[in-house]
């Protein structure tokens, strides 16, 4: 296994760790009947990440961003593996990051208050400043979204790591097959050498 395949590997486990702690508040909001109790732990626990220290969120945005940086530079081989494999695991991973910008960050501003959460930097532009204010059915609406949307990525991140795992089997497999058929033309070689 490789130096950017490692890469690959430990940035998607980060980001379904992360999935997989967001589930304490989301299934209550997805697989349950939804309670006001629901609703209030996932303020709470969203909004403890939205007020979070700005090198927390560059961690985050980090173990986002390089996943996809290492797919690319596996997919410069350009053989059949890396546009299959490599490829696939792109679009997954895209799709993830498209998912966190649209859904993510669209769904925390509204069902949170602006973050008071000082940082020298973002990548996100600011928003412009609402005009209504939210209802409360379309916070609470906007928190589901959230939820359905961690599952999605979830789901998408454990197809990167499952391509990216399959990609390593199927070189061990070829090169079990490539060290038989040596094996055997090495034999036959030496069969005509004795005769």
């Amino acid at each position: 296994m490789g130096f950017t395949q490692s890469v690959v590997l430990g940035s998607c486990s980060f980001l379904l760790g992360m999935v997989f702690v967001c589930q304490v508040v989301d299934i209550p909001l997805l697989y349950m009947p939804v309670t006001d109790q629901a609703i209030e732990n996932a303020y709470t626990f969203y909004g403890i990440w939205w007020e979070s220290p700005g090198a927390v969120k560059a961690l985050f945005h980090v173990a986002l961003g390089l996943p996809l940086i290492a797919l690319l530079v596996k997919l410069h081989k350009w053989n059949e593996s890396a546009m299959f494999f490599d490829g696939s695991s792109i679009a997954m991973h895209l799709a993830c990051i498209i998912l966190y910008l649209t859904v993510h960050i669209q769904s925390l501003r509204t069902f949170l208050p602006e973050s008071t959460t000082l940082t020298t930097y973002s990548i996100l532009p600011t928003p412009p400043p609402r005009e209504i204010l939210p209802t409360e059915s379309e916070k609470v609406e906007a928190v589901r979204v959230l939820s359905a949307a961690n599952a999605l990525v979830g789901l998408l991140t454990l197809g990167v790591i499952g391509m990216q795992v399959g990609q390593e089997y199927a070189r061990r497999q070829e090169e079990k097959e490539q060290r038989e058929i040596d094996r055997k033309i090495a034999v036959q070689t030496e069969g005509k050498k004795d005769q």
